[in-house]
């Protein structure tokens, strides 16, 4: 069964970023296979990744209720999705990435997203790693998208936004019946004159802090050129991440 790292945070706090970072990482240290999960409804893991991604699972579930009085003669509800679900994987070396795409529409999708869940969770065998970039308030951690993950990372900056969400992660996280086995807190370009604050800030909320990443140029000019991340290894943010993984015993 893979083993599972799940990115969360306020939007805008560098979750993709630091998500790509962690893939670059397992792809480089590991063996692999990586499921890479976008679960964020603003879809860019691929774009960071430079993986091109034909549909998305909010496109799959779009398709299946258009479709679902044409299935093709002979065909169960649970097989057209598995087929469908296999389709929109988009694979390239060592790492696989599902996009989950845009929010549920008026239709009624209960059936559809029992079906995806299992799906999802039927894959997980297959690889050694799932990485998942949560959208803020993880919320399809608390529909239970995936029913296990071993490291929960919570991305923090200096925005007191960034914070009260933390908060109410570490709420939800008391009600996922231990569902998450390891729960950390990830600081993210955060200045050093406010790092001691920031930490005050998060004693109490039983999340373990991992580290921190300061800005790192390199990194930023590559996103904002759409460039993928695999070939900075060397900069100061894939480093700290290096010492980060190493933490909680990947390397």
């Amino acid at each position: 069964m893979a083993r599972t790292i799940a990115i969360t945070g306020k939007g805008g706090v560098g979750k993709t970023t630091i998500a790509s970072l962690i893939i670059g990482y397992l792809r480089a240290n590991t063996p692999g296979p990586i499921l890479a999960v976008d679960a964020d409804p603003d879809c860019n893991l691929a774009t960071v990744l430079g993986i091109t991604v034909e549909a998305t699972i909010g496109d799959l579930r779009e398709d299946i209720l258009r479709t679902i009085k044409d299935f093709p003669a002979g065909m169960s509800k649970e097989n057209y999705v598995e087929a469908g679900l296999h389709e929109i994987i988009a694979e390239t070396h060592k790492v696989d990435l599902i996009t989950m795409g845009r929010g549920e529409g008026p239709g009624c999708y209960c059936f559809i997203n029992n079906l995806l869940r299992k799906f999802a969770d039927d894959l997980l065998p297959s690889y050694q790693w799932m990485v998942m970039d949560n959208e803020a308030g993880m919320e399809h951690l608390s529909r239970r998208t995936t029913s296990y993950v071993d490291h929960l990372i919570v991305v923090i900056n200096e925005n007191p936004l960034s914070i009260d969400c933390a908060e109410r992660i570490a709420r939800l996280l008391d009600d996922l019946d231990g569902n998450v086995r390891k729960k950390y807190f990830l600081l993210n370009a955060v200045r050093e004159d406010r790092t001691s604050v920031v930490m005050d800030k998060m004693v109490g909320l039983g999340l373990e802090y991992l580290g921190a990443l300061a800005r790192d140029d390199a990194i930023e000019e590559a996103v904002f050129c759409g460039e993928s991340i695999y070939g900075l290894a060397e900069t100061t943010a894939a480093k700290a991440i290096d010492r980060i993984m190493r933490k909680i015993g990947v390397g």
